[in-house]
């Protein structure tokens, strides 16, 4: 084959995809590790003596995960769609990203909003 079907589009689009997932990961780990540390008062609480980046870690760990494999999911869907429209393959992933996250804002607003 050419490279030019709609499944070879749909795995490098979702690769598009998740290459803006990694970059948007990869500001947030940049943006945490670079603001200093605070001086130590008081470690008496639990998870109060843990560095930026063991904090970033586990909030990735415990929310982030979760996140992206929503993220990636409804972004699989989406893409599957966009894809059969766009026949650029950087424009079909920057476009599903584009759409996923307000989609999965809206979901998440509805939800923290009935608990």
């Amino acid at each position: 084959m050419d490279g030019t079907g709609a499944r070879e589009r749909y795995g490098r689009s979702m690769a598009v995809a998740f290459g803006w997932y990694a970059t948007a990961i990869a500001a947030v780990v940049v943006g945490t590790t670079s603001v200093p540390s605070a001086p130590r008062q008081d470690c008496s609480a639990m998870f109060s003596c843990l560095s930026p980046l063991e904090s970033l870690a586990l909030a990735g760990l415990v929310w982030g995960g979760p996140v992206l494999v929503g993220l990636l999911i409804v972004t699989a869907v989406v893409n599957a769609l966009v894809v059969r429209h766009v026949s650029s393959v950087v424009l079909a992933g920057t476009v599903s990203v584009a759409v996923t996250a307000p989609v999965c804002a809206v979901v998440a607003a509805i939800y923290l909003g009935r608990s």
